[in-house]
């Protein structure tokens, strides 16, 4: 369901600001819920999905009388049409703040988020969904959080705010607090970080969302795994702990950091997998074609 072009008739209108798209997104199975909304429901109702026959005194609606079901039918019964309705999901988004997120190299990763957040408060208005938002490092940040919410600019206004903030945070485990707000109904929750935390603190993440579907967003930065062909001196600085160090950049370790880097990946990708999700990686830039690729079945 591309949630860019179907519009819920009972959405409110949206304001929309100069850049903002709209992105697809989908749960991977019927969502409950009785609240109408866009997505495939469970529950029986006003719809266009064809469920099942029923009589006319257990349907009670005369208006959906089937009669050629009727004639076909040996106890002569009455018998209405019964639909799945359409239902509406929380969308909800839990995202890494800490200290790593600003490093600038060929991208901009709070850029990113903040494209990534305009994009999906949007296009869960339009669709009639509900929109939350939580950010956090060691800790959660209050200002940084939306509790679910249909109404309009929302996201746009968590955006606005994450264009101007400056990470400090030195460590992620705020994901955890994060995760037990998150509550029980199940939604789908997009978790975006560069995932530079520790795996044993992912698989506790994971594991604490395990009643949701949820859609890893790996914030990626191309010059950060590539570093300078020059040869010579240069100083870095560890973001997460603020530790610098001079190191003497020559071919072999300019090797060793890229296949580090690459093994780091692989073993997030293989965490990701054992708790059945896959990532969704935006690197250097918002990419909506990506996230709408990520979505295609």
């Amino acid at each position: 369901m591309n949630a860019a072009r179907g519009r819920s008739r009972t959405a409110p209108p949206t304001r929309r600001s100069p850049g903002t798209v709209g992105v697809g997104y989908r749960l991977d199975r019927r969502v409950q819920g009785i609240r109408p909304g866009m997505h495939p429901g469970t529950e029986t109702g006003s719809g266009l999905e064809p469920l099942l026959h029923a009589t006319l005194l257990d349907g009670r609606d005369p208006r959906r009388l089937d009669l050629l079901a009727s004639l076909r039918d040996p106890l002569r019964r009455l018998l209405v049409r019964r639909y799945r309705q359409r239902a509406s999901i929380r969308i909800q988004v839990i995202a890494d703040l800490s200290a790593s997120l600003e490093f600038r190299g060929r991208g901009n990763r709070l850029d990113t988020l903040a494209g990534l957040v305009s994009a999906l408060g949007y296009s869960a208005v339009r669709a009639g969904d509900a929109f939350g938002f939580i950010g956090c490092d060691e800790s959660v940040h209050p200002e940084f959080v939306l509790p679910p919410t249909r109404m309009a600019d929302r996201g746009l206004g968590i955006a606005a705010r994450l264009r101007a903030f400056t990470p400090r945070g030195r460590g992620s485990n705020g994901l955890l607090e994060a995760v037990s707000m998150i509550g029980h109904r199940r939604s789908l929750v997009f978790l975006v970080s560069d995932f530079h935390f520790p795996l044993a603190l992912l698989d506790s993440v994971l594991a604490g969302l395990s009643r949701h579907q949820i859609v890893p967003v790996v914030l990626r930065d191309s010059g950060e795994a590539e570093p300078s062909h020059r040869f010579g001196l240069v100083r870095v600085r560890d973001p997460e702990t603020g530790m610098e160090q001079t190191l003497l950049l020559r071919p072999a370790l300019r090797h060793r950091i890229a296949a580090r880097a690459e093994e780091r990946r692989a073993a997030v990708s293989e965490r990701l997998a054992a708790h059945g999700t896959r990532p969704l990686v935006l690197t250097d830039r918002f990419d909506v074609d990506r996230i709408n690729r990520h979505f295609s079945p």
